[in-house]
C-alpha cells in the first residue's frame, strides 16, 4: 500500500524544517593505538563531525559528517595515516525509510481501530497514552508519578508497580540520549511482561517494586520525531550560544566538567553547572527520596556493553566484584537467546572516560549498590536507528538480562 505525501507529514507530524541527512555519510577508521585516539581528541569538540562509535585503542572509531564536511573529514584521517573507508553511503535513506515505515504502521492501527503495538517505535504521545492505559487497567498494581517538569513543560512521569509495601526497587530510564530509540521499547516490553502478563511474572513482582521513566529526556526526544532524527541532548538554550541543550548524562552532580568543559556545540556538553537540567535534578531527586531504590539502570544504545562504575578513572569501585558477577550473569541470559554477548566492565575501562554520568552518580551519590548502563545493539544506516524487525529479539534479550537484575535487588537502604 502506497501513502501520498500529506497522509505521511500527516502521520509523522509536520515534516517542515525536519533535518535531512541526505548525502551524510559515515566514516570508519583502521583500528586504532592509543596514540591514534588522542590525535582524533581534538576532532571531537567540532559540531560538524558526530563520532557515532568513540576513538579508543583496540577499535575503530565511525564518524558521520555531512556532504559538505565529508571531505574535509576523510582528508584529515587520510593525513592522520588512519585509513578511513565509506561505511554509510546515505545516512537519509534509512532515516526516511524509519518513518515511512512508522506511517504505514499508524495507518494500519488506525484502519483496524486498535491501540499502537509495541513492536514500533512510540512518540512520546503514544507513550504517554500508553501509560495511562495501563494505570487504568491495572490500578491495584501501577501507580503514575510525576516527578518534574522538563524544560519545554513536558511531564516526567515515573510508572511504578508494586503490589505491597516494604520492597527494595529496580529504576529503570531510557532515552537519556534522544536519539536512541531502542530502548523505550525495552521498557514497555518490560511493564507489558509485569502487567498483561503477570500470570507468568508473578514472583517478579512479589518479590520487588519496580520504577519506569520511560522517557528521561521528553524535551529532545519529541524533536528526533518532529526535527532532527538524530538529536541527543535536552533542548534548553545555553546562554550567548544558538547551539541548544546539554548532554543530560554528562549533567549529573558526579566527577561533573571534570575532563573538560567542551563547546556548548559539543555533543557532550555538560551544561553550566550540575544538574543545571531540570531532568536530571527531578530524577536525582526522586532516588535521593527513595531508598528502596537499590538497583539502578538506565538503557542506552548502542554498542552491546553492560557499564558500571567507575566513568571518570580506570580505578575500579569497591564493589566491583559484585557489580561484575551480576552483570556476567546479566549478559549470559542475554547470550540465550540471541547468541548477543556484551562486553561488561567499567565504562572507562571498557568504553571511554565519562563525568557527570547517572550510573556513576546513582552509585556513589544516590548510595545505589547496584548501577549501570546498558548499551542496546545498534543498527540502520547511523546505528541509533534500527529497523523495527530488531524491536522484537532486543526486547526478548533484554528482558531476560533485566530478569537476572531484579533478581539481585539488594536490601533498602538506610
Amino acid at each position: 500500500m502506497k501513502f501520498g505525501v500529506c497522509l505521511l507529514l500527516a502521520l509523522l507530524g509536520s515534516a517542515l524544517g525536519y533535518k535531512s541527512y541526505s548525502g551524510y555519510q559515515v566514516l570508519q577508521t583502521r583500528v586504532l593505538t592509543n596514540e591514534d585516539a588522542e590525535l582524533l581528541a581534538p576532532f571531537m569538540s567540532r559540531p560538524e563531525f558526530d563520532f557515532v562509535i568513540t576513538p579508543r585503542a583496540g577499535r575503530a572509531a565511525e564518524i558521520m559528517a555531512s556532504p559538505e564536511n565529508v571531505v574535509i573529514l576523510r582528508n584529515n584521517l587520510k593525513r592522520l595515516n588512519l585509513e578511513p573507508t565509506i561505511i554509510v553511503e546515505d545516512v537519509g535513506i534509512l532515516i526516511e525509510k524509519e518513518r515511512s515505515e512508522i506511517a504505514h504502521k499508524r495507518a494500519l492501527e488506525k484502519k483496524e481501530g486498535r491501540a499502537p503495538a509495541l513492536d514500533r517505535f512510540l512518540s512520546f504521545d503514544e507513550i504517554e497514552a500508553y501509560i495511562d492505559e495501563v494505570a487504568a487497567a491495572f490500578p491495584n498494581i501501577v501507580s503514575v508519578i510525576q516527578i518534574g517538569t522538563s524544560y519545554e513543560g513536558r511531564p516526567l512521569r515515573v510508572v511504578k508497580l508494586s503490589n505491597g509495601p516494604g520492597k527494595s526497587a529496580i529504576w529503570l530510564d531510557s532515552v537519556l540520549h534522544a536519539r536512541e530509540w531502542i530502548g523505550p521499547p525495552t521498557v514497555l516490553y518490560t511493564i507489558n511482561e509485569l502487567t498483561e502478563n503477570l500470570a507468568n511474572n508473578q514472583a517478579l513482582l512479589d518479590a520487588n517494586d519496580w520504577y519506569f521513566l520511560v522517557v528521561a529526556n521528553p524535551d529532545g526526544y519529541t524533536f528526533t520525531w518532529t526535527d532532527d532524527r538524530l538529536w541527543r541532548k535536552t533542548r534548553s538554550p545555553n546562554a550567548g550560544s544558538t547551539c541548544v541543550g546539554t548532554d543530560p548524562n554528562r549533567n549529573f552532580d558526579q566527577h561533573w566538567g571534570e575532563g573538560g568543559i567542551p563547546s556548548v556545540c559539543d555533543l557532550t556538553f555538560p551544561g553550566s553547572a550540575p544538574f543545571s537540567e531540570p531532568e536530571t535534578k527531578a530524577i536525582s531527586d526522586f532516588i535521593l527520596a527513595t531508598p528502596s531504590i537499590t538497583f539502578y539502570l538506565s538503557v542506552h544504545s548502542y554498542g552491546k556493553y553492560i557499564l558500571y562504575p567507575w566513568g571518570h578513572t580506570t580505578a575500579l569501585p569497591p564493589t566491583v566484584a559484585e557489580l561484575d558477577r551480576v552483570a556476567q550473569e546479566a549478559n549470559n541470559a542475554i547470550q540465550s537467546v540471541n547468541g548477543n554477548s556484551y562486553t561488561v566492565g567499567t565504562a572507562a575501562n571498557v568504553l571511554y572516560f565519562a563525568y557527570g554520568t547517572s550510573h556513576d552518580w546513582a552509585y556513589e551519590q544516590g548510595n545505589v549498590p547496584l548501577s549501570y548502563t546498558i548499551e542496546l545493539p545498534g543498527g540502520g544506516l547511523a546505528g541509533f536507528n534500527p529497523p523495527a524487525s530488531l524491536i522484537a529479539p532486543t526486547n526478548a534479550e533484554c528482558w531476560e538480562a533485566y530478569k537476572v537484575f531484579a533478581a539481585n535487588i539488594p536490601a533498602a537502604r538506610p
